[in-house]
């Protein structure tokens, strides 16, 4: 049977499976083909290893250039963009980012390319703060419409500057928002809404966090104004200080509970206005009731028309911000429901926006924005949603007209 004709053969001889010719180094030529074909295959495994070292070799270089850049520390300016509690005190104890609580503007979002996806004027700022939701329980708030800012405490600061004063008076509703208010002033999420001062180290340590909202032992020592937190910061005989980064124009807390008020508390306000007659600089009122007063509202509008009048008859720049009530959370006992419900405390959100609309006093409803929100006694709130609500009044703030 003749051997198949090798590719390159050219004698006719090399076909015979038999021949008798001698090949060099004295083997036959069934002997120099075996020899060909292994060297032939020995030479294919030689380049299907190097294609696969090569192919190896890319692949670890690309992992472990791209497992490097992953270990590389990340820069600061872009994760505090993302969490601008990183430096805060107490951002790890208190395991809050900026993320829980805010989801800002998405630019990619085709709709938004067009036009500046925030607020232009205070009416629509209210309006999207006050028309919101959040998609999940807990899930950041998101307003309708328009965007607000998360500001930093250097650009808080810069905006209270513009004042000649900022007061907050009202329940115990306005008096979480004036401690979150502090948090971000003192830059301070686990005792920032405290007089830390006045507290034991055990008192410290039991109202850290979230607890400075949800013990009443520890609400008890909320900051009430900027003028005692700035005299005790720089105490250096404290074993903790949490100092407030700007304290330049004052800020202060009146807690009432209805009208007539304490005289000392309109005395306090009083004094605010008549520091500077001349000035166009305003001073900025924060007020609220609702839980305190059973949702009545005939003594929500004589507390709104007793400190409009205090305002008014000094002459100066004087805004108003009237702010509505939180909703009623799932742990509200039954018996409570009726007169303080999420009905009751919706008709009262709609009844004294409009009395503050006729007043001349801008509004925000705060009805939204807790309706999805978790509360630890079903009328009271923890820290997350102080901060939401007091950037809500910071971002007001900024929108006023100051000159």
């Amino acid at each position: 049977m003749p051997f198949p004709r090798q590719r390159g053969d050219s004698s006719p001889e090399s076909s015979n499976y038999f021949s008798d010719h001698s090949s060099p180094r004295g083997l036959s030529p069934i002997w120099r083909s075996s020899k060909g074909r292994i060297h032939g295959s020995r030479r294919l495994w030689q380049i299907l290893g190097l294609i696969v070292a090569v192919v190896v070799t890319v692949f670890l270089t690309r992992s472990t250039f791209s497992s490097s850049r992953k270990k590389d520390p990340p820069n600061l300016s872009t994760l505090s963009n993302k969490n601008q509690f990183i430096d805060y005190e107490g951002a790890l104890d208190c395991r809050l980012s900026t993320a829980d609580l805010y989801t800002p503007p998405n630019h990619s979002t085709p709709s938004l390319k067009k036009s500046f996806p925030y607020c232009d004027t205070r009416a629509q700022l209210l309006t999207a703060l006050s028309s919101g939701g959040r998609h999940g329980f807990d899930a950041p708030y998101s307003p309708k419409g328009c965007h607000y800012k998360w500001y930093s405490p250097l650009e808080i600061c810069m905006i209270i500057d513009r004042f000649d004063g900022i007061v907050f008076i009202g329940d115990e509703s306005i008096g979480s928002i004036y401690a979150a208010f502090n948090i971000l002033l003192r830059h301070d999420l686990a005792l920032g809404a405290l007089e830390n001062w006045k507290m034991t180290p055990r008192e410290r340590d039991n109202c850290r966090c979230n607890n400075q909202f949800t013990r009443s032992e520890c609400s008890e020592f909320w900051v009430t104004s900027s003028s005692e937190t700035a005299a005790h910061e720089a105490d250096v005989n404290m074993d903790y200080r949490a100092p407030l980064y700007c304290n330049k124009k004052p800020h202060f807390y009146l807690p009432i509970k209805g009208s007539p008020s304490p005289s000392e508390h309109l005395q306090k306000f009083q004094q605010l206005l008549d520091l500077d007659p001349h000035s166009w600089a305003p001073v900025a009122t924060i007020h609220s009731l609702g839980l305190s007063t059973g949702f009545q509202w005939d003594a929500a509008t004589a507390s709104m028309d007793e400190w409009l009048t205090v305002a008014d008859n000094s002459g100066r720049n004087s805004p108003f911000l009237w702010v509505g009530p939180s909703a009623a959370g799932h742990l509200k006992p039954p018996e409570k429901i009726m007169m303080e419900g999420n009905n009751a405390v919706w008709h009262y959100t709609v009844e004294m926006g409009k009395e503050a609309e006729f007043r001349g006093v801008e509004s925000l409803a705060l009805f939204n924005a807790t309706l999805q929100a978790g509360s630890w006694d079903g009328s009271h709130y923890g820290q997350r949603v102080a901060l939401v609500e007091a950037m809500m009044v910071v971002n007001w703030l900024a929108k006023l007209e100051t000159t």
